[in-house]
C-alpha cells in the first residue's frame, strides 16, 4: 500500500471518527476569528484615546483574548452541549438539491418581476389620477 493511500485512509478515518464534532470545533474556531477581529478593533479604538496604538501589541493582545474566550466557551459544558445539539439538528435537515435551489430562485425572480410590474402599473395609474385631481 502506498504512502498516499495510507494518508488518505487515515484522513477518511479521522473524518468519520470525529463526525459532527469537527463542525462544532470549526464553529468555535470561527467564533475565535470573529472575536479576534472585534477585540482588535475595540482595543485599537480604546488605546487610541490615550496614545498611539502599537499594532503588534494590540494584535497579540487580541489573539490572546480571543483564544482564551474561545477555549473557555468550548470547555463550558452548557455552551458545548448547545453547540453539539445545534450541529446535531442541522445534520437532520434535508437540504435541497442544486436543481431545487435553482428552480426556487427562478420562481422568486419571476414572481418579483410580476409583482413589480403590477405595483408599477398601480402607481402610474394612481399618479395619473392624483395629477388630474390636483390640476383642477
Amino acid at each position: 500500500m502506498s504512502t498516499q493511500q495510507t494518508t488518505a485512509d487515515q484522513q477518511q478515518f479521522t473524518a468519520k471518527t470525529l463526525g459532527l464534532a469537527r463542525w462544532v470545533q470549526l464553529a468555535f474556531m470561527g467564533f475565535a476569528v470573529v472575536l479576534l477581529l472585534i477585540f482588535d478593533k475595540t482595543i485599537t479604538i480604546a488605546w487610541d484615546k490615550f496614545a498611539e496604538p502599537d499594532p503588534l501589541l494590540v494584535s497579540t493582545l487580541a489573539v490572546v483574548l480571543a483564544t482564551l474566550c474561545s477555549v473557555f466557551a468550548y470547555r463550558h459544558a452548557t455552551v458545548n452541549r448547545v453547540a453539539n445539539e445545534v450541529v446535531g439538528e442541522l445534520a437532520k435537515v434535508s437540504w435541497p438539491t442544486r436543481e431545487e435551489v435553482q428552480v426556487s430562485t427562478l420562481v422568486v425572480i419571476v414572481t418579483s418581476i410580476i409583482a413589480s410590474v403590477i405595483v408599477g402599473t398601480f402607481d402610474a395609474a394612481w399618479s395619473a389620477v392624483t395629477d388630474l385631481i390636483y390640476k383642477v
